[in-house]
C-alpha cells in the first residue's frame, strides 16, 4: 500500500465465501484526525478474486481519492 503524506489510510482484507476476498478502507486526516472516509468497502458489489487483485484495485481508489481532497483542499485555501 502506498503512503500518502498527510493521510493514515486502514484497510482490512476480507475473506468471503468461494475464495472470493473484498477490502475496508478508511481515511484518516493526520494532522487534526478528521475522517474523511469512514470505514466502508468501496467495491460492495465486486468481490475479487484474490488478495492481491483487492489491493491493486484499491490502491487506485485509494490514490484516486486523495487527489481529490488535496484539489479540494488547495481550492478552499485559494478561496
Amino acid at each position: 500500500m502506498p503512503e500518502y503524506d498527510g493521510f493514515k489510510i486502514i484497510y482490512e482484507v476480507v475473506a468471503l465465501p468461494k475464495g472470493k476476498w473484498a477490502i475496508m478502507i478508511e481515511i484518516i486526516r493526520r494532522e487534526d484526525g478528521e475522517v474523511l472516509m469512514a470505514l466502508h468497502n468501496p467495491f460492495p458489489r465486486q468481490p475479487f478474486d484474490t488478495r492481491l487483485e483487492a489491493l491493486d484495485n484499491v490502491n487506485r481508489y485509494v490514490g484516486a481519492t486523495i487527489d481529490e481532497f488535496e484539489a479540494a483542499s488547495r481550492a478552499s485555501r485559494a478561496a
